[in-house]
């Protein structure tokens, strides 16, 4: 239902990070994420509210004939506006969507899925994934929070639009090997070098390891050498909430640290650190974006790709105790904006 009956604008919110169990940690990036608060506090600063809004929430349907299916109830609707949080659901509209205006915000290692960009109805805010984004700011404090640190492992879900065109085929590439789950970080089959590079820069191994289903994750991460080692956690996990039950189920067993990029509130329950987006900055960038379309009449493509506007670093200090790290200077935590004790 509408939130309000006075609704001058019918914009839809598709999202694959939208989970019907709010209670789950991971289930925050749908729509319990910062970014709505954002959002609101930017219409309200620009002279409307979400009074003039017809805003609805939609999970991005398994496959595209759902999507499309969805797209034509939208225009049937008359609907003025999708936003997808997330490249995964954005690359998922984008391939049904015939002319409908669209705001998306989403990251792009090593550049993939920028070809979004060349449509003119679409306009996005770039997320940076922060802990690939600055070694100084961000990935070289890792050691910094975990000094014993020798090993990264990094599995990816190859049902994401996240193992993009080019990411599958060296994957595929490298299954056909027949030479186990984990990809060492030399290997001329790794998908995203430069998460390498960064792990070589603070003197780590890194490894990455696509998985296709839950049981194929726990598999691979049993295979993996778990001293003095962490697991790096990614969004494209989430959209299988399996192997994302199965990960922290893991880590938690295990006792191996997890660090994931862009959910905080999975942090917040099970891992050490996060290194997110400032979601409420962008959700503030959106309903400006909106607004430019829908009351000034602005086209997306004039718009022009949107800067990420900053960082959230979050840590768990008792988790990280627990697992025998720190203690940690004032400076250090000072890092962080976030700190669960």
């Amino acid at each position: 239902m509408p939130l309000v009956s006075e609704a001058r604008y019918r914009v839809r919110v598709l999202s694959s990070y939208i989970i019907s169990d709010d209670d789950l940690a991971y289930a925050h990036m749908g729509r319990r994420n910062r970014w709505v608060n954002g959002f609101v506090s930017s219409l309200v600063r620009n002279r409307s509210g979400l009074r003039e809004f017809d805003l609805q929430f939609h999970r991005t349907p398994a496959d595209r004939a759902g999507v499309e299916a969805l797209v034509e109830q939208w225009r049937r609707e008359g609907v003025d506006l999708a936003i997808c949080p997330g490249t995964d659901s954005a690359l998922r509209l984008a391939e049904a969507n015939d002319g409908l205006p669209m705001i998306y915000f989403g990251a792009h290692p090593e550049n993939n899925g920028l070809e979004l960009l060349d449509r003119e109805e679409i306009v996005g805010v770039r997320l940076n994934l922060p802990l690939i984004w600055s070694h100084a700011d961000n990935f070289a404090l890792l050691r910094q929070i975990m000094p014993r640190l020798k090993r990264l492992y990094f599995a990816l879900n190859m049902a994401s639009e996240f193992a993009f065109p080019n990411v599958r085929v060296v994957y595929r590439t490298f299954r056909a090997s027949g030479t186990g789950f984990w990809i060492p970080g030399d290997h001329p089959c790794l998908g995203y070098r430069s998460v390498a590079f960064l792990a070589e820069r603070e003197g780590l191994q890194y490894y990455e390891g696509p998985y296709n289903h839950a049981d194929e994750l726990v598999a691979g991460l049993e295979q993996a050498d778990l001293e003095d080692a962490a697991l790096v956690g990614f969004n494209d996990t989430v959209l299988n909430q399996a192997a994302t039950d199965r990960l922290l189920e893991f880590s938690d067993r295990r006792g191996v640290p997890l660090v994931w990029v862009n959910n905080p509130s999975v942090i917040e329950r099970y891992g050490v650190a996060d290194f997110s987006s400032d979601f409420e900055g962008v959700g503030r960038i959106v309903g400006t974006l909106a607004l430019s379309i829908l009351r000034d009449g602005i086209s997306p493509g004039q718009l022009g790709l949107q800067a990420d506007p900053g960082v959230r670093r979050t840590l768990n200090l008792a988790r990280a105790q627990a697992l025998g790290f720190g203690p940690y200077p004032e400076d250090l935590l000072a890092r962080f904006h976030t700190v669960v004790r």
